[in-house]
This record gives C-alpha cells, structure tokens and sequence, in this order.
C-alpha cells in the first residue's frame, strides 16, 4: 500500500524521536499530499515538531481488520493561512517471508531504542528468536556493530512494556530498509514469554499450511 492511500480521516499511531526523547503520538491523516499524506498538528512533549527524520506508524483497516506498517522518511511542519499541519512521506514495510531466517519469528513491532544510553531512534522489531533479533531502523541511523541496544515496545495494546537488552553485531539490509541484528543480553521473563508465544504462532501457521496442503 502506498502511504497517500491511507483512507482519509484514518488515526494512525506514530513512534518518534523528538529532540532525543521517544514519544507515541496520534494524528489523523487528512488527504494527500504529494507523495505523502498530510496529518493533524503532531505536539511532541507540548511542542510543536519542526521536523522529524526518525518515525514509524501504524494503522489498522476498519473492515478487514489488517495492520499496515510504514517507516517514515520524514514528517515536516507546514502553514496553511496560518494554520499548522504536519506532511509525512515513507513507504510500507513489506518483508517476504523467506527472508527471514527459520529459527527467528516474524514480529514486526513498533518500539522505541536507546543506542549506548545516549541516541533515542524508532525502530521496528523485525524479528526475534532465543538467541537475538533484528530491528529496522531506518536510514538515518547511525548506530554501528558493537553499541549496545536497548528496546522498549508493547506486544499488543494490553500489555505492560517489555524490554529487549543487546549489542548490535551487523548491519545488513531487508527487502531494502536498513537492519541491524543484534544478539540478546539478559533476556527477561516477560521477553522469554513473547519469544515462546511467538515460536507457538509459528507453529500453528507452520500446521495449517501442511494441512492445506495435504
């Protein structure tokens, strides 16, 4: 899907780093613009964003009920008579399945990092096993093999925030979005729970595609 044909009048749920801090913000999408969409007023914090080149949203179709990811490559601040909007321009993260390694599972979740306790960037968790996970995070990212990660996200809206801990050990690319994987450091509880119910979704796809099959 292409982000201008976001239906108008859509809430979308933005990740955002603003002036170093992460921030989860609401806006709703008002028609196209451009290549882009232009949004309601995005306020980071009580204050209006200028410019941001490290975001990502997500929204889900009212009918079908099917989640859209987009990485967003820049939101700016514009004035119509007076008036402040805000136009983002991205593109869909759409990732094949068989670029993926078999022991780590899909996940494809929003979350907020910190590289090295010092640079806040909003990332997308692409992946997760055991062992390590990998995070989309965007071309203007400057995080490099050896800076430790630390990765807050929500496994759904109900949920209490979980953390990812790790140190990055490449940099690579997936289907032409910017990745690094990194190796996990002190998994959690909660984080080994996500991870098991990951691997029995997994496993129940895995199933019922056999199944289909026969």
């Amino acid at each position: 899907m292409k982000i201008y044909n976001i239906p108008y009048g859509t809430k979308i749920t933005i990740n955002m780093v603003h002036n170093k801090t992460s921030y989860t913000v609401e806006a709703t999408v008002l028609t196209r613009y451009g290549d882009g969409i232009l949004t309601t007023p995005i306020i980071c914090g009580g204050e209006l964003v200028d410019i941001c080149n490290s975001a990502n949203f997500e929204f889900t179709e009212q009918i079908t009920g099917a989640k859209h990811l987009f990485q967003l490559d820049n939101i700016s601040r514009v004035d119509f008579a007076g008036t402040d909007f805000h136009v983002a321009t991205g593109r869909e993260i759409v990732v094949a399945e068989n670029q993926r390694k078999a022991e780590r599972y899909k996940v494809q979740i929003m979350g907020n990092a910190i590289i090295n306790k010092t640079e806040a960037l909003s990332v997308v968790i692409h992946d997760i096993s055991m062992r390590g996970f990998s995070l989309l995070v965007g071309k203007n990212s400057n995080c490099k093999v050896g800076d430790k990660v630390k990765v807050d996200f929500f496994k759904d809206s109900k949920s209490l925030k979980l953390t990812l801990n790790g140190v990055i050990v490449r940099r690579f690319s997936i289907g032409g979005y910017e990745a690094v994987g990194c190796e996990i450091e002190n998994i959690t509880t909660g984080v080994l729970g996500f991870v098991m119910d990951k691997k029995k979704e997994h496993q129940s796809k895995v199933q019922v595609s056999m199944s289909a099959v026969c």
